[in-house]
């Protein structure tokens, strides 16, 4: 083949990849433009799913609403409520989810109509069922509510209301009917609980935390009080703008929970939410509701319950 020839094919392959490239670019851009207007479209038909942080949510007993909480800065996302009688079930105080059998437990206050019932609640009717309707003749109330080896774990103070033995910790079955009763000892002696009551598992299934005020006691599953952790309250906000100019300070933890990440977090009687490090024996303020006291509930449930 002569060189002139050569040259004139070396330079007619030379040109026809620059077409073919001019082509393809043009096409891949239409696609992409393409593309992109399908996705828009998607988007406006099925708009993404929000994730409602790790299904951390509260409760308040005056409305009976849940709502989502964000950990991160208290922000709520109103979920709904739980239906007894066709009306919205105000007045719980300890709530339990157990997956074992994907049904909801809650304990009630002391001083409203329920007066310290025990109540199932089906996840997907949200219709709440009384499955204890004595309790007067037990006790004033079950505060903190878990599940614990099958049964129902609460914290409660009796009736009978004698110092000595006033509260204790308490196994029921899930009909309602009393399993189990085990009162607490700290070296030696009587222990007894009474501000706040929350109740939250430790390290492990055999170790729990309970609150009397601003403290928590760590205990055997027995009943057996190990340590008492007296917390140091840190980041509240000056006293004069706390809810209703009132001050802002820890007073009685009532909730504990802990997130997904095992993080452990508090509410205590004024609506102030915080989190809590056990080893450095500190809770940090991260917000006070505006509902303040009515908050009393804290609990992880799955998140598709209320939708």
């Amino acid at each position: 083949m002569r060189e002139k020839d050569f040259n004139s094919i070396f330079e007619l392959l030379i040109n026809t990849y620059i077409i073919m490239k001019a082509i393809f670019l043009k096409f891949l851009a239409i696609t992409l433009v393409f593309t992109a207007f399908v996705a828009c479209n998607d988007d406006d038909d099925n708009p993404p799913i929000v994730v409602i942080n790790d299904i951390m949510v509260v409760y308040n007993t005056d409305t009976g609403v849940f709502s989502a909480l964000d950990i991160t800065d208290g922000t709520l996302t109103i979920l709904g409520s739980i239906s007894y009688n066709g009306e919205p079930l105000a007045g719980l105080r300890g709530i339990a989810y157990n997956p074992a059998n994907g049904m909801i437990y809650a304990s009630s206050r002391a001083n409203d109509p329920y007066d310290g019932k025990i109540f199932s609640i089906d996840p997907v009717t949200l219709q709440a069922t009384v499955i204890n309707d004595n309790a007067n003749e037990d006790w004033y109330a079950i505060a903190g509510l878990q599940i614990s080896n099958g049964k129902l774990l609460g914290t409660v103070y009796w009736d009978e209301y004698n110092y000595e033995t006033y509260s204790s910790l308490v196994w029921l079955e899930f009909d309602g009917s009393i399993d189990d009763v085990t009162y607490l000892t700290f070296e030696g002696d009587d222990y007894t609980f009474s501000g706040g009551m929350a109740l939250e598992f430790g390290d492990t299934s055999d170790e729990l935390l309970i609150t009397d005020g601003d403290e928590i006691a760590r205990l055997n599953i027995d009943g057996t009080v190990s340590e008492i952790i007296e917390l140091t309250p840190i980041g509240f906000p000056p006293s004069d703008t706390g809810r209703g100019g009132g001050g802002s300070d820890l007073d009685y933890i009532r909730c504990l929970e802990k997130d997904n990440n095992g993080t452990l977090y508090g509410l205590d009687r004024n609506g102030v939410f915080g989190s809590i490090n056990l080893d450095t024996e500190v809770f940090t303020y991260i917000t006070e509701f505006d509902a303040g006291g009515d908050i009393v509930t804290l609990v992880t449930i799955p998140e598709n319950i209320f939708e």
